[in-house]
């Protein structure tokens, strides 16, 4: 380094010392006020703020300036009660809140009830069952009982379930056991054989004529005015009343109640009614058209055919027994009329309408029934009702009907001609013989998700969830039904129904994540009030 060099350093030294004590001298007299002598600043103490924070080290520029800021230390002004004060309401209305919240979800739940699912697939039991879950699309069953549902009021137009929460629950009063001595005789049933022959071999009758070329109907000749038809057969109906008691975990027990129509069949208190109406209740009351009443027996009950059979000690009471006339003689076209109990409240109802069809082929729940189709007004309660021709003559018993916007006036009933067969065998023996048990309770899954929560497993279709033999068990996935692809219970529904008890089916199934054919032998399916009666009897022994 030059003498020219070492002498600029210094001079630029200097300069920088000299405008930094002039700057600090202009900042001194600025905060004095004219007229009064400028004093030294009284000493502070300061901390070091870096991004927000008092950490960090200070340095120093080469101009002789700090590398962090000065900011003057303030003490917190107040003692903080108020604050405090503010966050301890908060919490609480929080807390508060949050109970609301809760209460009202359970009040929320606890009226409109649970409907499973395939995301709310019940939790596994032991109990044994041979139902195959469905769906029965747009057809809803005309009225009946829900006692799986919880409790829920709906309108007497929506739906027919009552839901009572009287202060102290108590149990329903549940029906006494059948006597052993029944009279069981289907022999007694006052049926009229068909009068029209099927000579083309169609499977239905042919149409004949009268004299006069006028299509005969099932009345024949015995045509009688509508007036004259209730008055013969209106005592022959009757109201039916169900109660079924309900676990809740919410409310503990409570009770739903049902109602529906029956026809009574025989002199020694036997009623024909439908499955649905009486499915799983507790307690079944039977009302005359008179007004007296009696507790009902179930004798015996079929799913598939949807008929169901009561009896009634009426001891001394004379009761109206319908006749049972020919469905086999029914033509499009025909005049009848429905007696029955619609809205569970207005019992002895009657509806006009004509057959518009003799030979439905629809599926309700899984099951393929042939109804009679009819046009007269059918609503709640109903089901079980009678469906009487022009000659006072029971053809039918009321069922279902199509519910929609859209739709009006469809309404369906079992032909007479197979409730016939079916009461017979109910009253003979409790239950419908040669019908197929697969001892299986089938879930159809529809949804990835509820396919891995429920079963560890990423695909959807029909799933094992109970099962009474050794070669299924539950998360099988049935993929095939001797060689026929299944994709849901109705689809496995279909392939079984035309095996006979003994059969032995082949089943591809998909287990731990692999392959694998077994083989099922189908059963004859023996209904529970059956199975625990005879739990009862080697109990007693």
């Amino acid at each position: 380094m030059n003498e020219f060099d070492a002498e600029r350093q210094d001079q630029n030294r200097e300069e920088s010392t000299q405008a930094n004590d002039g700057a600090a001298s202009r900042q001194a007299s600025s905060s004095t006020p004219e007229g009064e002598q400028n004093e030294t600043a009284p000493q502070q103490s300061y901390a070091f703020i870096q991004n927000g924070t008092p950490e960090g080290e200070s340095y120093t520029t080469p101009e002789g300036g700090h590398g962090c800021r000065y900011a003057p230390y303030r003490a917190p002004e107040g003692n903080g009660v108020g604050r405090k004060v503010i966050i301890s309401v908060c919490v609480i209305a929080s807390v508060f809140l949050l109970m609301g919240c809760c209460f009202l979800g359970a009040w929320v739940a606890m009226l409109t009830g649970s409907k499973q699912t395939d995301n709310d697939i019940p939790e596994k039991s032991n109990e044994e069952t041979n139902e195959i879950p469905g769906t029965a699309s747009n057809f809803i069953i005309a009225e009946g009982t829900e006692p799986e549902a919880e409790p829920s009021e709906t309108s007497a137009e929506e739906g027919e379930t009552q839901s009572s929460f009287p202060d102290v629950f108590t149990e329903v009063t549940a029906w006494e056991p059948l006597p052993e001595q029944l009279p069981t005789d289907p022999e007694d049933l006052i049926k009229k054989p068909a009068q029209r022959v099927d000579a083309d071999g169609d499977g239905k009758a042919d149409v004949a004529y009268d004299k006069n070329g006028q299509v005969l109907t099932s009345a024949g000749d015995s045509r009688l005015t509508i007036p004259t038809v209730v008055d013969r057969v209106a005592a022959s109906v009757v109201e039916i009343s169900t109660e079924t008691l309900v676990q809740s975990s919410w409310v503990g027990q409570y009770i739903t109640s049902g109602a529906g129509s029956g026809v009574i069949i025989s002199k020694d208190g036997y009623i024909i009614t439908n499955h649905h109406v009486i499915d799983g209740a507790d307690s079944i009351t039977v009302r005359l058209n008179h007004g007296k009443t009696f507790q009902a027996m179930l004798v015996g009950t079929d799913e598939k055919t949807d008929i169901a059979i009561l009896w009634i000690n009426a001891e001394d009471t004379e009761l109206t027994v319908a006749t049972l006339g020919a469905s086999f003689d029914l033509v499009p076209g025909e005049d009848v009329i429905a007696i029955g109990n619609p809205l569970g409240s207005l019992g002895g109802s009657v509806t006009e309408g004509i057959v518009s069809a003799t030979e439905r082929q629809i599926s309700i729940d899984n099951h393929d029934m042939t109804l009679l189709q009819i046009s007269a007004p059918i609503n709640p309660g109903n089901s079980g009702g009678g469906l009487f021709n022009m000659a006072g003559e029971l053809v039918g018993i009321v069922n279902a009907k199509m519910s929609s916007e859209e739709i009006e006036g469809l309404g369906f009933a079992i032909p007479v001609d197979t409730a016939y067969q079916i009461a017979c065998e109910l009253m003979e023996h409790r239950y419908v013989r040669g019908r197929v048990d697969t001892g299986l309770t089938l879930v159809d899954v529809t949804s990835t998700q509820t396919a891995f929560y429920y079963f560890n497993s990423p695909y959807t279709g029909t799933y094992v969830y109970e099962s009474t033999s050794d070669v299924l068990q539950y998360g099988d996935l049935i993929l095939a039904v001797e060689g026929v692809e299944v994709k849901t219970s109705s689809d496995i529904s279909g392939v079984i129904q035309s095996y006979a008890v003994g059969d032995a089916v082949e089943l591809e199934i998909y287990r731990n994540k692999k392959k694998m054919t077994v083989e099922l032998i189908l059963k004859e399916f023996v209904p529970d009030y059956l199975k625990e009666n005879d739990s009862s009897q080697k109990s007693a022994a």
